[in-house]
Parts: structure tokens; sequence; C-alpha cells
């Protein structure tokens, strides 16, 4: 009876440690950390426009279309023109609202946005063929890395290391330990990269262009709770 009693009592007395030492006060350290890679662009991607108007919709559509045939021809011995895609297209009449007895409209208008990605190398190439087209326009051209969520996840990895370091290093001078994670933030951001030109040469058609490289960004905001010592 004797040693049932001790054995429940020393089962009490081990409870209740047990709930002391998981009633410790925690603390909270919070910390953000930044952190960047760069590379170079392997990948241009042209934002191509054309726009032909005529009195006559059926006229419009028809000068667009050798318009455009006329860009597939000029590309083709550069790329391949399956890759130029077209994104939008539209036929819109526009009227002379200064007349309002008028029925018919002034002309129509033919709209037309297209994209093409083509490697680095065949950049100037592109750019060269493209420019040669009448009534083709480019509306911007971006830079961009095949390679993109490898980058991205390259840079998340140092900001949350960079950030585990800075907790780690507020936790030494505080006293504390056993640093958990309780609530995390992150975010990946990429700025636009904007074409350079070089210095136009009085033999070519168009300008050069340099690829700069790109930077991928990640932040990161960390909450962790840590134990006194």
């Amino acid at each position: 009876m004797r040693a049932m009693i001790a054995a429940l009592a020393a089962m009490v007395i081990f409870a209740g440690g047990r709930a002391i030492a998981q009633e410790r006060p925690q603390s909270e350290i919070s910390v953000s950390a930044n952190s960047s890679v760069s590379a170079e662009p392997d990948i241009a991607e042209f934002r191509i426009g054309i726009i032909e108007r005529q009195e006559q919709a059926t006229s419009a559509f028809r000068s667009y279309v050798l318009t455009y045939e006329s860009l597939r021809n000029a590309l083709g011995s550069v790329v391949d023109t399956t890759k130029l895609t077209t994104d939008n297209l539209s036929v819109t009449p526009f009227f002379n609202f200064k007349k309002p007895e008028q029925v018919t409209p002034d002309y129509y208008q033919v709209t037309a946005s297209m994209s093409l990605s083509v490697p680095i190398p065949k950049l100037n190439g592109v750019l060269g063929s493209i420019t040669s087209v009448d009534g083709v326009t480019i509306n911007g051209i971006e830079f961009r890395a095949s390679n993109e969520k490898e980058l991205e996840r390259k840079a998340l990895e140092l900001a949350v290391k960079d950030a585990r370091a800075k907790a780690e290093a507020i936790a030494r001078l505080e006293g504390l330990t056993d640093l958990k994670v309780k609530s995390m933030n992150t975010s990946t951001s990429r700025p636009p990269i904007m074409p350079m030109y070089r210095a136009m040469s009085i033999e070519s058609a168009a300008p050069s262009i340099n690829a700069s490289s790109i930077s991928v960004s990640a932040s990161i905001n960390v909450t962790y709770t840590a134990n006194q010592k």
C-alpha cells in the first residue's frame, strides 16, 4: 500500500514538473530580411503592334493581312514564325461626331497585338526584321531568364538564412534559446528591365540592343518563439 502511495506521489510530482516546464514564459522575436540574385537574361519578349486604317472594313482587314504576312516573311529568315502569337485583334469603326447626321463611319481601324519570344542571340536580328516592315510597331521588349523560378528560390533561401542569423544574434543577446518559427511571410519580385540601345550606325536600319542583367529579389518577415535559458 505504501509503495502504491509513493508511486502515485512520484507521478503527481512528475506531472506537476512537466506542467511547470510547459508554462515557462515564451518570448517572441520578429525579424525581416531581403536578398537578391542576378543573372544574365537568355530570352527577349517582343510586344508587336499593327494598325491599319481604310474607308471599308474589308479593305482595312486586307491591309492588315498584307502587313502581317510581310512581317512573317521578314522574321522567317531569323526565327521560327510559329512563335509569333496574336494576343488581340479588333476591327473598329470611327465616326466624326461633329456630324450627327452621319450614319457611316469615316474609316475602319484594324488593331492587332502580338508577342514573340526569342533567344537573346537573335535579339538584334529580330529587331532589324521587325523595323524593316512598314506599319509595324514595337511596343516593348522585356528581358527574362528561363530559370527565373530557380533564381526566386535561391533569393528566398538567402533571405531565410539571413533572417535566422538575425534572430539567433538577438536570442544570444537576450539569453533566449529554442528558436521556433511562429509565422512567416515571403514575397519575390523582379523589376522590369529596360533595353539599352547602342548608337545606330549609318549602315544600320535599326538600333542594336544590349540586354541588361536581371535581378530577382526576395523579402521575408519572420516571427520566432524562444524560451528563457
